[in-house]
């Protein structure tokens, strides 16, 4: 493993030995891409783990994209949590409203009962 990814040693001989960095190693995402492929992948190809999962390695998990297209996704998907925490925050913020709201209304009839 390295930094949670998965890699796998390759002998020589394999097919996609190219792909290897020193020692004979591949990450294990870019293997099972290629192979899905039945290629090799470009330096400058990159495998994306859609759910963010660095060892979940299968193929419905990954997708082929390049530099600048990764980092578009890494951006959006920032923007997108941000936005999402933000309207967590205000469904809060609506429920303590809406309670407040109960409580005085209940406070205005408790009121009005003692008049």
């Amino acid at each position: 493993m390295h930094e949670g990814y998965a890699l796998v040693l390759l002998r020589p001989d394999n097919p996609f030995y190219s792909m290897a960095m020193r020692g004979g190693y591949v990450f294990e995402h870019r293997l099972v891409m290629a192979k899905h492929l039945a290629r090799n992948l470009q330096s400058w190809e990159l495998v994306h783990h859609k759910n963010h999962i660095r060892d979940d390695n299968r193929i419905e998990n990954l997708q082929i994209i390049g530099r600048d297209g990764h980092n578009q996704i890494t951006i959006l998907e920032s923007r997108i949590t941000r936005l999402e925490n933000k309207s967590t925050e205000q469904a809060k913020f609506i429920k303590l409203l809406q309670w407040q709201i109960k409580e005085a209304r209940i406070e205005k009839i408790k009121e009005s009962i003692k008049l």
